[in-house]
C-alpha cells in the first residue's frame, strides 16, 4: 500500500473510530465510566491519567470491548446502518474483521513502515504484516505487543492502540495469560485480555508512538 493511501485510510478511520465512540455514549450514559473504572482511570469523581496514551486506551475498549452490554459498540454502530464514505466503509468492514492478539516483532522495514509479527496466541503461529508509520521507526525486533489489527487492502493497521514491552517480558506475560484462563477454566475473552495485558503495561509495558 502506497503511503498516501495508508494516510488518507488511517485518517478515515480515526474519524470513524470518533464517530463510534460519540454513538456509544450517547446511548448509553454510563458506558464511559464504566469503562473507565474497568481500566482504573476512574477516581469515584472524575477522569484520571497518568499518561497520554490513557485516553485512547479508553476509547478503543469502549469502541471494541464489551463493558456494559453483549454487544461491542463497533457493531452495534454498523447494525445503525449510519451513511458512510468510502474510506470509512472500508475501514468499517476492516473492524468487523478485527483481531487483538499477543504478538511478536519478526522483521521491520522503516523505510515501508511495516513489521511482521508473529501470533504467540495461535497454535501455528500465524504471521501478519502490520503497517505503521511509528511503530516501524520505535520498536525493535523482538518487542512484544499486544495490538489490534484492522485487515485492510493488503495490509494490517492497528486500532491505534498497542501496549508494547521488551522481549525479556514474553515468558511473563503468557505465564500471566495461561494462569488466569487456567483459573477460568477456559480461555480469556477480548475483553478479559485486554484488562490482563492493560494492568500488565501498567507494570512493565513502554510508552508508543502509532501513526
Amino acid at each position: 500500500m502506497k503511503l498516501s493511501d495508508y494516510r488518507a485510510i488511517r485518517e478515515a478511520g480515526v474519524e470513524l473510530g470518533g464517530e463510534i465512540l460519540k454513538y456509544a455514549v450517547d446511548n448509553n450514559k454510563h458506558e464511559l465510566i464504566s469503562a473507565a473504572k474497568l481500566l482504573g482511570f476512574w477516581n469515584g469523581k472524575m477522569m484520571v491519567f497518568d499518561s497520554e496514551n490513557d485516553s485512547e486506551t479508553l476509547m478503543d475498549f469502549i469502541v471494541f470491548e464489551k463493558a456494559t452490554q453483549n454487544i461491542a459498540a463497533y457493531k452495534r454502530y454498523c447494525s445503525s446502518n449510519p451513511e458512510l464514505n468510502d474510506l470509512k466503509l472500508e475501514n468499517m468492514n476492516g473492524l468487523l474483521n478485527q483481531h487483538s492478539s499477543l504478538f511478536e516483532i519478526k522483521s521491520i522495514n522503516p523505510g515501508g513502515s511495516t513489521l511482521v509479527l508473529e501470533d504467540l496466541l495461535d497454535a501455528s503461529r500465524k504471521e501478519y504484516m502490520l503497517m505503521d508509520i511509528g511503530l516501524s521507526k520505535t520498536a525493535r525486533l523482538g518487542f512484544i505487543l499486544y495490538n489490534r489489527l484492522i485487515p485492510l487492502r493488503d495490509i494490517n493497521m492497528t486500532s491505534g492502540v498497542s501496549f508494547i514491552f521488551e522481549k525479556i517480558y514474553k515468558d511473563k506475560l503468557l505465564s500471566a495469560i495461561s494462569l488466569a484462563a487456567f483459573k477460568k477454566r477456559r480461555k480469556l475473552t477480548g475483553t478479559e485480555m485486554f484488562l490482563l495485558i492493560h494492568e500488565k503495561n501498567k507494570l512493565y509495558g513502554m510508552e508508543t508512538r502509532t501513526e
